[in-house]
């Protein structure tokens, strides 16, 4: 073999490895190569850490760490629309757990965990209907959540940061000043979204954004205009009756392991919402709500009940924290149970605030 072709391969070995090398010290650097139950006891021993990664984003195994660690009385159980329940809105310790349910098969699973801990007496379930617009048989299918531990490796981590950074969507300046190896005493984010927006998961679950700004009515109306027809958003029109039934099922032995279970619809967005009133496609999200009703759902999806306006919306799809706030009021005025774990003196401060978040 040529002198020259050994020298040559060498350089290119070395090239290659020295720029994976530091694209995966970039995310080292930033700490999402952390194991989850070691990011969560971080946040839990110092509840100003958010935790917000760009890469390692298994965010349903980070909320299964988290629950394990933080025993809440109260547990907040859905989607990403379940992300704005802070634990300021209650006098009992809470963990929102947003984002560990995405299916009727999620939530089942995370169900069975539940029942089977003593520890929370109140579940809040925010369902989402989309859950429910696939048959049974294809929304379970036998399969087990399996969850990582947070020190899984994926291609992007070796190969993206670099290229972020040429575009500038990550500033590598910032990054490090920021970064817990340039501030050794200082207590810092975790993650390459917190470091740099201060922005990313706090210790009781939920999210929290910084530079949080709703959008307008138009940019909602264009964002569903977007997503109409395609994945949350593909059109169904009948009811898929067993896949509501297991869901309620579920439900069925939470309340028989001794928990308080509140199902919600919570509010849509007033351009959401309408879409979802006019056009057929959506014909399944009726009746898939008025027959969770008759198993005792609460339907708050229309945005007018609670006199919720565009800018108490984070986006078309997500509540702010203030509409939330609003909504469990309402809800408490008819259930004492929840009135007592709520911090009604400061549910109300905050409403009367304006502010989208605490």
């Amino acid at each position: 073999m040529p002198k020259q072709f050994i020298t040559a391969f060498i350089a290119v070995i070395l090239l290659y490895g020295g720029y994976v090398g530091a694209n995966f010290a970039i995310i080292f650097m930033a700490g999402e190569t952390q194991p989850y139950a070691d990011i969560v006891s971080i946040q839990q021993k110092n509840p100003n850490i958010l935790y917000g990664p760009l890469f390692n984003n298994d965010h349903a195994s980070y909320k299964y760490a988290l629950y394990s660690q933080r025993k809440g009385d109260v547990v907040m159980v859905g989607s990403s629309r379940t992300l704005q329940f802070r634990q300021v809105f209650f006098n009992k310790q809470m963990v929102n757990c947003g984002r560990v349910v995405g299916s009727v098969r999620n939530a089942l699973e995370f169900f069975h965990v539940l029942a089977s801990d003593h520890s929370p007496q109140t579940v809040i379930v925010i369902m989402d209907f989309w859950w429910f617009r696939k048959p049974l048989r294809k929304i379970t299918g036998g399969h087990k959540f399996t969850q990582s531990t947070g020190t899984e490796r994926s291609l992007d981590m070796f190969f993206l940061p670099s290229k972020y950074i040429l575009e500038g969507k990550i500033d590598i300046v910032k990054l490090i000043r920021r970064s817990v190896w340039f501030n050794q005493n200082a207590l810092c984010n975790i993650g390459i979204r917190g470091i740099e927006n201060n922005a990313g998961f706090a210790a009781d679950g939920s999210f929290h954004n910084s530079n949080l700004v709703g959008p307008t009515q138009e940019e909602m109306v264009a964002d569903i205009k977007a997503r109409n027809g395609s994945q949350g958003f593909s059109y169904h029109n009948q009811l898929e009756k067993e896949s509501v039934d297991a869901f309620f099922q579920g439900i069925t032995e939470l309340k028989q392991a001794g928990k308080k279970v509140i199902v919600i619809f919570s509010p849509l967005s007033p351009a959401l919402y309408e879409e979802i009133s006019i056009n057929p496609g959506y014909k399944y999200v009726e009746k898939t709500v008025n027959y969770s009703k008759s198993l005792g759902a609460l339907d708050y999806l229309n945005p007018a009940q609670l006199r919720l306006k565009c800018n108490d919306f984070i986006d078309a799809l997500h509540t702010s924290s203030r509409a939330d706030a609003i909504m469990l009021l309402a809800i408490a005025q008819n259930d004492p149970e929840l009135r007592n774990i709520l911090n009604i003196k400061f549910l109300n401060t905050f409403i009367a605030s304006g502010k989208l978040t605490p």
